[in-house]
């Protein structure tokens, strides 16, 4: 019976950085909340596994999410940052012309950033991308002061530290069951040893990354119709070795792909540089990197990094991206929907949160918490 049920009133699925940054907005109000997590501990998947980089809202269409939250978490991270002493870096960006092809892309790219509201972009000539970087061959380039990096650890740490006044983190347990239930919802979790624990939650939030449409399908929502269909797509890194990295202070992107950002520098805050990410559709979570494609990585950068050498190059490490659409088709927003238009009320849906969603990830934890405020 639900009144023998232990109850909560927030139940978070899923403990990467947008579920710590839900739990941070929400706690400090008194509430309870149960923030589950099926790994031993915060961003185990996406959100530990990517370039770091606090975007600047450069590509996206202006009516997206992920536009508006991106520019909006961009300026909240920027604040926070040097407040709570979490490492980060204003480094800039290069979105550099490979060829005279690229120059109208480039030029496009502009023009809808500064429609989104992005300030600190500039067009540049061949030698100003060479006064920048003097080891990249372009064309021409687009430079981005307001683009940086960030320790997405520390970040993820303040976070947790700050949710944890109000919220009860259950890591190591999966959720296995998530059914409407009066004026709420009954959640069934599975911990390490293999005990389930039932308890009631008058709103769940969904924040599960890849595992995002399977809570949704628990939930009875038929994610083929809803365009909740999760798409993985594996992203490859390869360090630079040698005294390569050590030579490039800005991240340096080429144009992007239909389906990601391109092959592009990352610098990171201990002065060390990778290639990547690449970007291709899986079937299965794996976080190898293939040695192989090592080929692909120097063919792919050495257009614009021309005394890269290709031996200097080894595998790093793999994260994976819950896309919303594959190749060929079009580009998706975030979805942060309340589904009480699906008869379930009290339930938000965070699905296909990839990049920008680092950057966007304090901004969407407001935007979810003023939901929360509304139900209950």
């Amino acid at each position: 019976m639900e009144n023998k049920l232990e109850k909560v009133d927030v139940a978070i699925i899923g403990v990467g950085v947008v579920g710590l940054a839900v739990a941070a907005e929400l706690s400090g109000g008194g509430r309870e909340i149960i923030a589950v997590e099926r790994h031993d501990g915060f961003g185990r998947e996406s959100s530990s596994r990517n370039s770091e980089v606090i975007h600047a809202g450069i590509y996206y269409s202006r009516d997206f999410h992920k536009t508006r939250l991106c520019t909006e978490g961009r300026r909240i991270l920027y604040e926070l940052c040097p407040r709570v002493d979490i490492p980060f870096r204003k480094c800039g960006k290069l979105i550099i012309a490979i060829e005279k092809g690229d120059l109208p892309v480039i030029a496009a790219l502009k023009e809808r950033a500064e429609e989104n509201g992005v300030e600190g972009l500039r067009l540049l000539s061949r030698g100003e991308v060479r006064a920048i970087e003097p080891r990249v061959r372009a064309e021409g380039g687009l430079w981005s002061s307001g683009t940086g990096i960030i320790d997405s650890h520390r970040l993820m740490a303040y976070l947790e530290k700050k949710a944890s006044c109000d919220t009860t983190f259950a890591y190591n347990c999966e959720l296995i069951a998530l059914k409407k239930k009066g004026e709420g919802y009954r959640v069934v979790i599975r911990d390490a040893d293999g005990e389930e624990y039932e308890f009631f939650s008058r709103v769940v939030v969904n924040a599960a990354g890849l595992g995002a449409e399977r809570v949704a399908i628990m939930a009875g929502i038929d994610t083929a119709a809803a365009g909740y269909r999760i798409y993985p797509c594996k992203g490859e890194y390869f360090r630079v070795g040698g005294t390569e990295g050590a030579l490039f202070s800005n991240l340096v992107y080429p144009p992007p792909t239909e389906i990601s950002l391109g092959l592009h520098t990352v610098v990171d805050l201990q002065g060390g540089m990778k290639i990547g990410p690449s970007a291709f559709y899986v079937d299965e979570v794996d976080y190898t990197v293939d040695e192989q494609h090592r080929e692909d990585f120097f063919r792919g950068a050495e257009k614009y990094l021309p005394e890269l050498q290709r031996d200097n190059l080894s595998p790093d490490m793999a994260g994976i991206r819950p896309k919303l659409y594959r190749k060929g088709e079009a580009e998706r927003d975030f979805v942060i929907h309340h589904e009480e238009d699906r008869g379930l009320p009290g339930l938000i849906n965070l699905i296909g949160i990839e990049s920008p969603g680092l950057t966007a990830a304090p901004a969407i934890g407001r935007y979810v918490k003023n939901l929360v405020e509304k139900i209950l």
